[in-house]
């Protein structure tokens, strides 16, 4: 009697970077997780393989190290709030700004997880320096889609070196707010900071649309 020996075939490529895909976002998911309930000192390997329910081996085979999965983590966040703005069509760069307000005080500053993670990350990414490079390059990122994307939906075409600088400003405005409100700051006086730097911003852009 021959007996036939049936083989799996391996996985197709497609479906293993799909697998691998969301590995890697639920890693991240889980770090921002972890982050969010216990701050950065809870970000460690033991905890997050246990979160995800992944290997060490898993989880070094999707970064490099700890320090990634940080900065990994910090993109997330920033995604999860910068990544929103100008998906609203605005026509106007006005129209932008307050689209921007509405986010930062009625989804981010009630949003307490991603605030904690943007908080507890924010000074570590930015003081040390092995982080810094791939901070600037996602950071970049988020920011050329977003100016790409308000620029196809304004009624009229801002200057790309303008927009770019205009909306960086918001960004890094945005992101001082977000960690100084967990400490230092009330809504009421974040409120008042923000209408003082969002009606100077679009004045200058105004101005400088002007001269273009």
């Amino acid at each position: 009697m021959t007996t036939t020996t049936t083989r799996q075939s391996a996985p197709r490529p497609k479906k293993a970077a799909i697998a691998a895909r969301r590995t890697k976002a639920l890693i991240v998911q889980s770090a921002c997780d972890l982050i969010a309930e216990g701050g950065y000192d809870a970000l460690t390997a033991n905890a997050l393989t246990a979160r995800a329910g992944v290997s060490k081996g898993g989880l070094y085979h999707h970064f490099g190290g700890m320090a990634d999965v940080a900065v990994a983590a910090y993109k997330q966040a920033g995604q999860n709030l910068f990544g929103v703005l100008g998906t609203g069509s605005p026509k106007t760069f006005s129209d932008y700004l307050e689209e921007v307000e509405y986010v930062v005080f009625e989804r981010l500053l009630a949003d307490q997880k991603t605030l904690r993670v943007i908080s507890e990350l924010y000074p570590r990414l930015i003081l040390d320096a092995s982080h810094q490079e791939a901070r600037k390059e996602s950071f970049k990122a988020i920011m050329e889609k977003t100016s790409r994307v308000l620029n196809d939906s304004f009624a009229t075409k801002i200057d790309e070196e303008l927009l770019k600088n205009a909306v960086n400003s918001v960004a890094a405005f945005v992101t001082g707010l977000a960690v100084q409100s967990r400490e230092i700051r009330d809504l009421e006086e974040s409120r008042q900071l923000w209408q003082f730097f969002s009606e100077a911003l679009n004045d200058k852009v105004v101005a400088r649309k002007k001269l273009n």
